[in-house]
């Protein structure tokens, strides 16, 4: 998604224009001018593709701003040639929420393409059959292409080509009666199945865009699938088996610069403070370093330590790991029966399972 020019800012939300963009009118002007066409031709066929690509953009705030109901945020938006992709910072495991986020977008453009009918039905449906639609010289020609574009638009994300729009309906319809992992699996047979009748289709009928759509889809179906299948099995793994018992442990007593000693000394980042057998806190090297700049070397770490969450060690490392990032904790207590048995890491966390990832929205 690199390369992308900025357009506008909505709600917090970022839009980009992704410099690939600028290859679809170029397209379009070059075959226009070597298939005969005016000018007055080929920027009418530009102009229906920015309509287009309005749209899309609406399309995508129905899928950001329904996510931020949820508690998901959006990072941006980006334009590509075969439509849109809002990125958000997750994308919602409960099925019910993906299958809301999602329908949101196509609904857009059925809004869309109601106004415009109404409208037009104002004005007389026999509107509707004549060729105004490759006319955007009126409003009424306007109007007619914004109705079948936004119809086609709607229809088009509805087929069931996972990571489309239909195909994350039918993940997470799938999702409310199968396991997580297995509605993707499914999902994602049925939208390589059609992403490969996608480029057949293209290749046949001369079509490059749905081709290329295909071949993402099919790429992207992929890829996904194993992240979310990756993240099932990073599920079974449990804290226990990453409590850190090494850590240096330093009486509240002991002074910042012998604590900064120590953990120089053995290139650690972090001690523990234990007070008669109890853990107090941890004391990082910056809040060291710091109260060493300030000629406070002599002073007792006590009132350093920084207090930290208990986790049990029967918990999902997953789902810690998510906690901490969200929390920006760098450390939490693991306990067994009530009982302190030691430090988790989030860098130990993040080395065995990787940072926490982020979701990438459907697309139009």
């Amino acid at each position: 998604m690199r390369g992308g020019i900025p357009l506008f800012r909505f709600r917090g939300i970022q839009v980009f224009l992704h410099w690939t963009f600028l290859l679809l009118p170029a397209y379009i002007a070059l075959t226009g001018l070597a298939e005969g066409s005016s000018w007055r031709v080929i920027a009418t066929d530009i102009g229906q593709i920015l309509i287009v690509f309005a749209c899309v953009v609406l399309h995508e705030f129905g899928h950001a701003l329904t996510a931020a109901r949820f508690g998901v945020g959006t990072r941006d938006i980006t334009l590509l040639p075969i439509g849109g992709v809002a990125s958000l910072e997750r994308m919602p495991e409960e099925p019910r929420q993906e299958f809301l986020i999602t329908l949101a977008g196509p609904l857009v453009n059925l809004v869309i393409a109601g106004i415009a009918f109404v409208t037009l039905a104002l004005s007389g449906l026999a509107i509707l059959t004549s060729d105004l639609f490759s006319d955007l010289s009126s409003w009424a020609g306007v109007l007619t292409f914004l109705f079948v574009a936004n119809i086609s638009l709607f229809l088009f994300n509805l087929v069931p080509a996972f990571p489309m729009d239909g195909g994350r309906l039918l993940r997470s319809g799938l999702g409310m009666w199968l396991p997580r992992p297995k509605a993707t699996r499914i999902a994602t047979v049925i939208g390589r199945i059609l992403a490969v009748g996608f480029v057949l289709y293209g290749l046949y009928s001369g079509g490059a865009i749905l081709a290329i759509i295909g071949i993402f889809i099919f790429m992207a179906a992929g890829s996904e699938a194993r992240i979310v299948q990756q993240k099932a099995d990073r599920q079974g793994l449990l804290v226990g088996r990453l409590v850190r018992n090494d850590l240096i442990r330093m009486e509240p007593v002991a002074t910042v610069q012998d604590a900064w000693n120590a953990l120089t000394l053995i290139d650690q980042h972090v001690l523990a403070v234990m007070d008669q057998g109890l853990f107090r806190g941890l004391v990082g090297r910056e809040e060291l370093k710091s109260a060493l700049q300030r000629s406070e070397g002599g002073n007792m770490i006590g009132p350093l330590a920084r207090h930290v969450p208990s986790v049990a060690v029967e918990e999902s490392a997953l789902a810690v790991l998510e906690r901490m990032a969200r929390e920006q904790l760098h450390a939490v207590m693991a306990v067994s029966q009530g009982a302190q048995v030691g430090v988790i890491l989030r860098k130990d966390l993040e080395k065995a399972l990787g940072p926490i990832g982020t979701g990438v929205g459907p697309s139009a």
